[in-house]
This record gives C-alpha cells, sequence and structure tokens, in this order.
C-alpha cells in the first residue's frame, strides 16, 4: 500500500481527503448487507474468531429460517480487508483476486482466487478473507469492505490509475458495504535468522582470509533449503556481501557461489563455522539461528597467461633473433652456463654457440630426467630473461614464484645429473619440470588484481 509508511493519523487523513475529492461514479448505495461467517456460512456472534484463517465472506440474507431481507444487489464486486479506520489496507494480494459474483440476494460464485468454504442457511457461497496483514488495532479489530466492480473500475478511471495500483482507493464511501469483525491474539511468527554470504579475492591463492584482500562486488549467490522450500538468488554488493534475511531457523540451509563465464577463475576456500575451509560448493549445511547472522565466505582467485615461449619457439627463428637482440647471444648463453644444465650422459652442459644449443634443446628426452628438465629450465629462463615471464609471477600448482621454481629445478639437477627409471631423485625432477614445461607453455600464473567476470 501506498502509505504504510506514514503515521496512522496521516494515513487516515489521506484517505479522508482522498475520499472526499473523490466523486463516485455510481452514488447509489448497496442494498443487502455483508457480514463474516465461519468456513461452513455460520455467522458468529459479535464476529469475533480465534484466527485470521477462520474468517469468511458472506452475503446477504442471514436469518433462517426465513431468509427474509437484506437480498445484496445483483453483480461482481471486489472486497478488501483494512485496519477499522480504512486508512490502511491491510489485504496483501491483487484486488483481481477478491473477487466475487452476487445472484439472487447472495455471493453466488467465487471469481478470484480465495478458497471456497460452505453455503449457508440462506444460500450465500462463503469466501475465506486471507491472506492479509496484522491490524494496528491494538483490540484487534478489522473492517471487511464491499464495492461493485464497476464502481471500482470507473472511480480508478477518474483518478487516473490502472486497477492493479489503485487498489483501496476504489473503494469509495456510497457505493460501499462493510462489517467490522475481531481475531483473537495473533500467535507471534517465530523470530528469523540471516545468512550473510561474502565474496574475497584469495590475492594469495592460500585459500584463507588475509587484511587487505579486497572484496567482489556482483558475484552470484544461491540459497537453498528443503525443508523450508527456499531457493533465492542475489548479488553481492559493492561491499562483497548480501545478506539473505527473514529466515525461518533450520539446519538445512546451503549456499552456493555462482560460477563465472570466464574459465580463468579458480575457487580456493569456503569458510564457515565448522568447516575447515577447503573449497566446497555450495557451502553447507549452515544452522540459521533465531534472532543471529551466519556467515559463509567464498575466496576465489584468477589466472593471466604466463606469457611463456615453448621450446619450438627458442629453437626457431624467432627464438634466435631473440637471442640475438644485443647483437650477441653471449649474454644468454652466459646466463644459462651459470645453470646446473645436463646433457643426456649427465655431463654439465655449457652452451657457447646457436647450432650446438638448439640440437641440445631438440634432442631432449625424459630417458634422463635431468636433460629434459635441463632443457625446459633453459627455456624458461630464456623466458624470463627475455621478459615474457615474470619471475615474480606465482604459479599455483607449484606453490611458489616463477624464481622460486627455477631455483628449485637448478638445485635438483645440482644434487643428481642422472635420474634414469628407478632412481629416487627422479620423480622430484619430473614434478619440476611438468611445472616449467606448463608455464612455457603459457599456463595461467595468479594475477594480482581480480579479472573481469560475468554470469
Amino acid at each position: 500500500m501506498s502509505n504504510n509508511a506514514l503515521p496512522r493519523a496521516l494515513a487516515a487523513a489521506f484517505v479522508a481527503c482522498a475520499l472526499s475529492s473523490v466523486s463516485p461514479a455510481n452514488a447509489e448505495a448497496i442494498n443487502g448487507a455483508i457480514y463474516t461467517s465461519t468456513l461452513d456460512g455460520t455467522t458468529v456472534n459479535a464476529n469475533q474468531y480465534d484466527a485470521k484463517s477462520d474468517v469468511y465472506l458472506n452475503g446477504g440474507p442471514a436469518n433462517a429460517p426465513g431468509c427474509n431481507g437484506g437480498d445484496l444487489d445483483a453483480g461482481d464486486y471486489y472486497f478488501q480487508v483494512t485496519d477499522p479506520s480504512g486508512a490502511q489496507r491491510l489485504s496483501s494480494d491483487e484486488v483481481e483476486d477478491r473477487k466475487v459474483r452476487v445472484a439472487g440476494g447472495v455471493i453466488s460464485e467465487n471469481l478470484g482466487t480465495h478458497p471456497v468454504g460452505g453455503v449457508g442457511p440462506c444460500g450465500s457461497l462463503a469466501i475465506q478473507v486471507i491472506p492479509f496483514d496484522d491490524t494496528p488495532n491494538g483490540g484487534g479489530v478489522y473492517k471487511l469492505w464491499i464495492t461493485r466492480v464497476s464502481d471500482y473500475v470507473a472511480t480508478c478511471t477518474d483518478l487516473g490509475l490502472d486497477l492493479v495500483s489503485c487498489q483501496e482507493r476504489g473503494f469509495v464511501g456510497g457505493n460501499i458495504k462493510t462489517d467490522n469483525f475481531k481475531v483473537k491474539d495473533v500467535v507471534p511468527p517465530p523470530p528469523l535468522g540471516k545468512i550473510k554470504a561474502l565474496k574475497f579475492y584469495d590475492a594469495n591463492a592460500n585459500g584463507a582470509y588475509d587484511d587487505g584482500e579486497v572484496f567482489l562486488q556482483g558475484w552470484e549467490m544461491n540459497l537453498i533449503s528443503f525443508s523450508q522450500a527456499v531457493d533465492s538468488t542475489q548479488f553481492t554488493g559493492v561491499d562483497g556481501w548480501t545478506v539473505f534475511d527473514d529466515l525461518v531457523p533450520a539446519n538445512d540451509y546451503y549456499v552456493a557461489e555462482g560460477l563465472p563465464l570466464e574459465t580463468n577463475w579458480h575457487h580456493s576456500a569456503t569458510l564457515f563455522a565448522g568447516h575447515d575451509g577447503s573449497p566446497i560448493n555450495p557451502g553447507g549445511p549452515l544452522t540459521v539461528v533465531a534472532g543471529q547472522t551466519t556467515n559463509i565466505a567464498f575466496g576465489n582467485y584468477c589466472t593471466i597467461p604466463s606469457g611463456g615461449h615453448t621450446l619450438g619457439f627458442w629453437s626457431n627463428k624467432n627464438g634466435q633473433a631473440q637471442l640475438n637482440d644485443g647483437g650477441s647471444m653471449a649474454s644468454e648463453f652466459a646466463i644459462l652456463a651459470a645453470l646446473n644444465l645436463r646433457n643426456a650422459n649427465g655431463s654439465a652442459f655449457d652452451p657457447t654457440a646457436y647450432a650446438g644449443f638448439r640440437t641440445w634443446l631438440l634432442n631432449g628426452t625424459a630417458t634422463n630426467m635431468a636433460y629434459m628438465l635441463s632443457v625446459q629450465l633453459a627455456a624458461m629462463r630464456l623466458n624470463v630473461e627475455a621478459g615474457f615471464v615474470s619471475g615474480s609471477a606465482y604459479y599455483v600448482p607449484y606453490g611458489g614464484t616463477v624464481s622460486q621454481l627455477i631455483d628449485d629445478a637448478n638445485a635438483l639437477l645440482g644434487a643428481d645429473g642422472v635420474t634414469l627409471a628407478g632412481d629416487p631423485n627422479r620423480a622430484a625432477q619430473e614434478r619440476v619440470k611438468n611445472y616449467l614445461d606448463e608455464l612455457n607453455n603459457g599456463a595461467g600464473v595468479l594475477s594480482p588484481t581480480p579479472c573481469a567476470y560475468t554470469f
């Protein structure tokens, strides 16, 4: 309702003013009477009910036997529930859902969506009145209204309002019938809880939130609970979180973070009470406690291409030109000579000319894993020297920077230059060789800042 937020006195004055300014399109009063009844259509003394769901609209003759007098005029009608002053509409559904037909002096047909009860002693059909909100009246009093559909349409048209937004303003004095009723103390709903879902950029990919890591806006979050029939999607705000509120306490809530269309994003952490932080999605089960907020956080990082160039590049004319970019390859070969590079037989390899370097590079095999590790190490060291790959770039599968990976590979080669099948050092060399191979082929390294993402 448009004036729900107004103070009650101001709201009442607003309605009174609005009604006084409207000239009913059909000022003819409605004959007959309406009243509230129970499910079976019988009237209730003093119009008092135990619960909202007990209240039914009835109309026409009410006194049996005989059922004389009080016939309603034939036609179609809308109904509504308000507070007793009429200032605050309490019916919470659309007016078209609250539509009935009168024939033979009584309500004869339900044209809306409200449940139908029984037929009263004088032939009127009982129509359930809920849904409607709680009355602000301290005594639990409500007012039930009807108005002709034709009068409602004419009044709303005069006001320049469509039938949906017109609502209570279409019920105008002179075109209405009303009846007050009272509902006993309403049992308050149980206190509700909240779930707060937070999204952060795991800038060091360590699976934890660290001070200074930024929060991500516009990340999709989906809340589900089977017991509470909840399935709700929201997006994180500018502060990196979203709150699902008004949740009935239960222990089977789950939050699933959305998966961006961009495939370079990686989920690194799911943080909530009782969980070890490992990246599960959805996260849960989460317990909602009345009056409390349950927190869950998701950490993600993204990768960007390493920029690495392969063995093939360094053995073709483009790689040769890069090695000779200063007019000489001496400085590049000096860099390689400082490493513990190995030949196929495990002896040291110190390049002095491009032809020998190219042959060594292309003939690399894994029979002696130290040889294969050496050619991948040489390519990576040249990638860093050329500026294709940053030595400070962090490679998550390895758990360190490219420079650390180079140092690790070099140390392994210095410790063992012949690692044939069965050698105890072979597995460690092969693992590091694979990391270098991946990076030389452009594998993604950790981006220091969030990349673009869409859903």
